[in-house]
């Protein structure tokens, strides 16, 4: 019989069963990958995208929507059979890896893994909610218009704005039943501590200390992806999860079966776009602060870290470097950077690299921005982008390159892609209806359906843009904000303009865990902070006045710095204070030697960390991770705010309070100067002195302010280099192999030419290694693939923790070997 005919018939069947019971599902029609039907005025579609993730949409339109799903990418990978049948008051749609149960009564919807188990449920008795919404388009009214100085320079703003009616809407919820003993992550981050968002409320929008990303992933190993870009509303509590859109025309939403939380990321890069690898010099040690104020200046703070042998990659040039009151222009003051180019020259002389800050908002008093006035390519009579528009995205970026690519710039900051924060004021304090102030203040400058997207169609048209005029050279685009999508676009997040407090350290430890188990693996933050002392707005917060001369900042930013090595970009910024480490105490000093020691880390971390960034691309991997994603029917890990995973093994447990000076260098008598970790069960080593321990509890680990404590879980295999001054310093050193005993292991070492885009074509190399620890030997398996410039052979230097007496010297030259220390 027929397939389609056979769909035809289960239909009929279906509808009979309905009709016979009086239920509320009607209209239904199957296919080869789902079903849709009408339950009430609200029609719903349920379609397999692959054996594990399923896509629901609903709506009280007369058709589905057209509108632009901007996160989304095409899915190579098609779903196998899927089977319906039914099952009491359900029809139940099977595929290999999943199945979706619809009640014949309410619509609502359950979700099973291939095992059977629930993993989700739509709320019974309200799955889902539609509220009619007017949609408006706001304008300044032009008499309204002025210039003011904002903490954010010279803007334009309106006292008055005209609202005009442009359509109808819905305000859109989906609920879910969750279970007991669950834990939740993602929806990005925001001000707050929060790690495990079981019993929060959220209202998700973009701000300069907040990053939305509508993705939760759950330890009993499902995400769900909600398909949306206006302000939100996610709430858990008592009756369950909701998740509500403000102006939407569908509830739009995959579920995605993982059966891991791993998994879950990896569905999130199958529908939003796989990762793409930065450059290698890209995972150095990045200097920056606010600000340099010469091209001089640049080349003098590069060849100063030559000369103390600091090691270094990157130089961040950050604004102003425009004429005096030309806010945001791509062109440089000439009195102060007279020749970029011999800028840029000089530092590539030095081996490192130039990041430059550029803004959403030129000045029409430069060419750039008269042009893109003139054109109509600002946003709502704003003097934001309207990067909507293809057209007006090309001419941004024609003039970014004009005035500053061409010139030979490497990197760049794309600064304010909110791109409005209508509480960053003067005010000392925040409004306490400042959600409803912010969300108001975007809606003004853009559709309020995709509020929330600005940033992600301003890197997705960089990123073209740049491909097509630089396509040998891969993207560093650094952002102060994101969405579903950005990972694929070249984009890395940093966490806004925060405080220098012991407190908001703490709080930035959780916030990168929750925005890299929101999906998306590139997040940065101030390490120190971007504001040290305190000011008259309520977010200048520091608890440091003095800076550097403070020896409380010293300690928090030496603290700061060794947390941020395991980060996927490693970068100092701030204002206020000076932020090279020789400002911190010279060569011997306690708080000089920590930082300069965390640095070379850093360098000898990094065969790792760009082999981790292999896998991240290559099969949607994570740099951090919440040790609940390895861990998670232990529920000790659920809420574990302040220690996290690196990579597959790596525990790392930042100090986020002072042990020897709190503010104005007043020193703190009698510190314990240990922190307690805990170690979930297994076996684990301490990376500093190879001892090895217990799991199942919490120990006292020592702390001193040389270095942060980290412990390597059993089976863990190392890749190790020498310190280096810059990533791609040529160096024969053997790469050591640190093995960790206890437990068998694997790894996959990554590799491929460091630069450009041939990785995407395949052009990279993988050595996958393995421990056997019963037999105590490791074996080496063939390399796979190939890619321009790749060592026929390389030595490996094998070490087995414990055992550093046995370690064995080995070429290998890509043939399988088996090496028995």
């Amino acid at each position: 019989m027929p397939r389609r005919l056979r769909a035809v018939l289960a239909a009929f069947a279906l509808l009979s069963c309905v009709d016979a019971a009086h239920a509320a599902v009607q209209d239904v029609r199957e296919s080869a990958s789902g079903i849709e039907y009408r339950v009430g005025d609200t029609r719903v579609k349920v379609d397999f995208v692959t054996d594990r993730i399923v896509h629901v949409t609903a709506t009280r339109n007369a058709a589905w929507s057209a509108s632009a799903h901007l996160m989304r990418v095409p899915v190579a990978e098609r779903p196998g059979p899927v089977t319906a049948g039914d099952q009491g008051k359900d029809r139940v749609l099977r595929s290999a890896r999943a199945s979706v149960a619809v009640n014949r009564t309410t619509g609502a919807l359950v979700f099973r893994d291939a095992a059977g188990t629930v993993l989700l449920r739509e709320d019974a008795a309200a799955p889902r909610a539609f509220e009619r919404v007017a949609v408006f388009k706001s304008a300044p009214d032009p008499a309204s218009v002025a210039t003011v100085k904002t903490v954010d320079g010279d803007r334009q703003v309106a006292d008055r704005y005209v609202r005009t009616k442009d359509r109808d809407a819905w305000q859109a919820t989906a609920r879910f039943r969750l279970a007991g003993d669950e834990a939740l992550y993602g929806l990005g981050f925001d001000e707050t501590s929060d790690l495990d968002l079981r019993g929060k409320t959220k209202r998700l929008y973009q701000h300069n200390l907040r990053i939305v990303l509508p993705f939760v992933v759950s330890t009993r190993g499902y995400g769900v992806l909600f398909d949306t870009y206006s302000a939100m509303t996610f709430a858990d509590g008592k009756t369950g999860m909701s998740v509500t859109s403000d102006v939407v025309d569908d509830l739009d939403y995959y579920v995605i079966v993982g059966p891991s939380m791993d998994g879950a990321i990896e569905g999130y890069r199958q529908l939003t776009g796989a990762a793409t690898m930065l450059p290698r010099w890209a995972y150095g040690y990045v200097q920056s602060k606010e600000r340099y104020k010469t091209q001089d200046e640049v080349v003098a703070t590069v060849k100063a870290f030559r000369e103390r042998r600091i090691p270094l990659d990157l130089i961040v040039q950050d604004w102003n470097y425009w004429t005096p009151d030309h806010w945001g222009s791509p062109v440089p003051d000439p009195s102060r950077y007279p020749d970029l180019g011999a800028m840029t020259r000089a530092v590539h002389d030095e081996n490192a690299h130039v990041m430059i800050s550029i803004w959403p908002n030129p000045t029409p008093l430069d060419a750039p921005g008269r042009e893109l006035k003139e054109a109509g390519y600002l946003s709502g009579g704003t003097p934001y982008v309207d990067f909507f528009r293809l057209d007006a995205a090309d001419a941004y970026f024609r003039n970014v390159w004009t005035y500053l690519g061409r010139h030979g710039i490497d990197a760049w900051w794309c600064d304010s892609t909110e791109p409005e924060v209508a509480d960053w004021t003067w005010d000392p304090r925040r409004t306490a209806h400042a959600d409803d102030v912010n969300v108001d203040g975007l809606a003004r400058v853009m559709d309020p359906q995709y509020l929330n997207a600005y940033a992600l169609v301003d890197a997705q048209h960089f990123m073209r843009n740049w491909r097509r005029q630089v396509p040998d050279k891969r993207l560093v685009n650094l952002t102060r904000s994101a969405y579903p999508g950005s990972q694929a676009a070249g984009a890395v997040a940093w966490t806004g303009d925060i405080s220098a407090t012991w407190p908001v350290f703490a709080q930035q430890v959780a916030a990168v865990q929750r925005y890299s188990a929101s999906g998306n693996p590139y997040v940065t933050f101030d390490v120190g902070a971007f504001f040290t002392g305190r000011g008259q707005p309520w977010f200048m917060a520091g608890d440091f006045d003095k800076g550097v001369a403070d020896l409380g900042y010293r300690e928090l930013y030496a603290r700061w710095l060794q947390f941020g090595v395991f980060l996927p970009m490693f970068r100092s910024h701030g204002t206020d204070t000076p932020r090279e480490p020789w400002h911190f105490g010279a060569p011997g000093t306690p708080f000089y030697d920590a930082i300069v020691d965390a640095i070379q880390l850093r360098y000898r971390l990094l065969p790792a960390i760009y082999s981790q960034a292999g896998l991240v691309h290559l099969r949607g991997a994570s740099f951090i991770r919440p040790v609940a994603f390895a861990f998670p029917d232990d529920p000790h890990t659920h809420d574990l705010k302040s220690q996290m995973l690196f990579g597959e093994g790596l525990m790392v447990s930042p100090v986020t309070t002072p042990m020897y000076y709190g503010p104005g260098s007043t020193p703190i008598e009698a510190a314990a100067r240990t922190r307690d970790v805990y170690l979930p069960a297994g076996t684990w080593f301490d990376f500093w002195t190879g001892e090895r321990l217990a799991g199942g509890r919490t120990i006292a680990t020592a702390a001193p302010l040389a270095r942060i404590p980290l412990h390597v879980r059993a089976g863990s295999i190392v890749p190790l280099g020498p310190v280096v001054q810059y990533a791609s310093e040529p160096t024969d050193v053997p790469l050591e192999l640190r093995i960790y005993p206890g437990a068998d292991g694997t790894y996959t070492l990554y590799e491929d030419a460091g630069e450009g885009w041939g990785y995407e074509r395949g052009e990279y190399a993988l050595t996958d290694m393995r421990w056997d620890d019963a037999a105590h030997k490791l074996t080496i398996a063939g390399r796979r693939g190939t890619f321009p410039g790749m060592r026929a052979q390389r030595r490996f230097r094998v070490v087995v923790v414990g055992r550093e007496d046995k370690a064995v010297d080995v070429v290998y030259d890509g043939r399988a070997m088996t090496i028995q220390p």
